[in-house]
Protein backbone atom coordinates (compact mmCIF):
# COMPACT_ATOMS: atom_id res chain seq x y z
CA UNK A 1 0.00 0.00 0.00
CA UNK A 2 1.31 3.15 -0.79
CA UNK A 3 1.27 6.44 1.86
CA UNK A 4 0.90 9.91 0.95
CA UNK A 5 -0.05 13.30 2.40
CA UNK A 6 -3.15 14.53 2.52
CA UNK A 7 -1.46 17.03 -0.04
CA UNK A 8 -0.10 15.04 -1.84
CA UNK A 9 -3.27 13.03 -1.94
CA UNK A 10 -5.42 15.87 -3.06
CA UNK A 11 -3.03 16.90 -5.94
CA UNK A 12 -3.17 13.21 -7.28
CA UNK A 13 -6.98 13.47 -7.04
CA UNK A 14 -7.43 16.97 -8.54
CA UNK A 15 -5.19 15.20 -11.42
CA UNK A 16 -7.24 12.23 -11.66
CA UNK A 17 -10.57 14.53 -11.99
CA UNK A 18 -8.45 16.74 -14.29
CA UNK A 19 -7.49 13.81 -16.85
CA UNK A 20 -10.42 12.00 -16.55
CA UNK A 21 -13.23 15.40 -17.85
CA UNK A 22 -10.21 16.73 -20.62
CA UNK A 23 -8.24 13.21 -21.46
CA UNK A 24 -10.70 10.61 -21.47
CA UNK A 25 -13.96 12.98 -21.64
CA UNK A 26 -15.91 10.83 -19.45
CA UNK A 27 -17.46 14.48 -17.01
CA UNK A 28 -19.36 12.39 -15.36
CA UNK A 29 -16.78 10.03 -14.06
CA UNK A 30 -14.96 13.24 -13.24
CA UNK A 31 -17.97 14.54 -11.58
CA UNK A 32 -17.89 11.19 -9.43
CA UNK A 33 -14.08 11.63 -8.49
CA UNK A 34 -14.43 14.79 -7.39
CA UNK A 35 -17.35 14.30 -5.10
CA UNK A 36 -15.23 11.41 -3.08
CA UNK A 37 -14.56 12.46 0.28
CA UNK A 38 -10.57 11.94 0.36
CA UNK A 39 -10.52 9.45 2.78
CA UNK A 40 -12.91 7.33 0.00
CA UNK A 41 -10.37 8.38 -2.99
CA UNK A 42 -7.32 7.05 -0.97
CA UNK A 43 -9.66 3.78 -0.24
CA UNK A 44 -10.35 3.28 -3.57
CA UNK A 45 -6.84 3.74 -4.94
CA UNK A 46 -5.44 1.43 -1.81
CA UNK A 47 -3.26 4.34 -0.27
CA UNK A 48 -2.61 5.46 2.89
CA UNK A 49 -2.99 9.11 3.71
CA UNK A 50 -0.37 10.05 6.32
CA UNK A 51 -0.62 13.39 8.22
CA UNK A 52 2.32 14.89 9.29
CA UNK A 53 3.40 15.58 13.44
CA UNK A 54 1.54 18.20 14.28
CA UNK A 55 -1.34 18.11 11.84
CA UNK A 56 -4.97 18.33 12.81
CA UNK A 57 -6.97 16.15 11.29
CA UNK A 58 -10.48 17.50 9.51
CA UNK A 59 -12.97 15.57 8.20
CA UNK A 60 -13.52 16.29 4.61
CA UNK A 61 -16.53 16.62 3.01
CA UNK A 62 -17.23 16.28 -0.64
CA UNK A 63 -18.31 18.31 -3.36
CA UNK A 64 -22.09 16.89 -3.05
CA UNK A 65 -21.67 17.27 1.01
CA UNK A 66 -21.06 20.99 0.90
CA UNK A 67 -23.65 21.47 -1.90
CA UNK A 68 -26.28 19.98 0.17
CA UNK A 69 -25.15 22.11 3.21
CA UNK A 70 -25.20 25.26 1.19
CA UNK A 71 -29.07 24.46 0.10
CA UNK A 72 -30.08 23.41 3.37
CA UNK A 73 -28.68 27.02 4.90
CA UNK A 74 -29.89 29.19 1.32
CA UNK A 75 -33.60 27.11 2.89
CA UNK A 76 -33.14 28.32 6.58
CA UNK A 77 -31.84 31.63 5.16
CA UNK A 78 -35.29 31.94 3.39
CA UNK A 79 -36.98 30.68 6.14
CA UNK A 80 -35.69 33.24 8.70
CA UNK A 81 -36.25 35.95 6.07
CA UNK A 82 -39.88 35.22 5.63
CA UNK A 83 -40.39 35.63 9.65
CA UNK A 84 -38.62 38.69 9.69
CA UNK A 85 -40.66 40.35 7.12
CA UNK A 86 -43.90 38.83 9.29
CA UNK A 87 -42.64 40.61 12.45
CA UNK A 88 -41.79 43.78 10.50
CA UNK A 89 -45.52 43.46 9.20
CA UNK A 90 -46.73 43.43 13.05
CA UNK A 91 -44.86 46.15 14.23
CA UNK A 92 -45.83 48.26 11.10
CA UNK A 93 -49.49 47.49 11.74
CA UNK A 94 -48.97 48.16 16.07
CA UNK A 95 -47.63 51.88 14.72
CA UNK A 96 -50.36 52.36 12.64
CA UNK A 97 -52.75 51.17 15.18
CA UNK A 98 -51.12 53.70 17.35
CA UNK A 99 -51.12 56.39 15.70
CA UNK A 100 -54.45 56.55 14.77
CA UNK A 101 -55.55 55.79 18.81
CA UNK A 102 -53.56 58.92 19.11
CA UNK A 103 -55.65 61.03 16.67
CA UNK A 104 -58.37 60.44 18.56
Amino acid sequence: MKTLTSKQLESRKAKAVRFTRDVLGDVDRADEIADESLQEYAQRRHIQIVYPKGARKMPVQTRHELIERIKELEDENESLQDRLQEISDLASEEDGEEDDQGEE
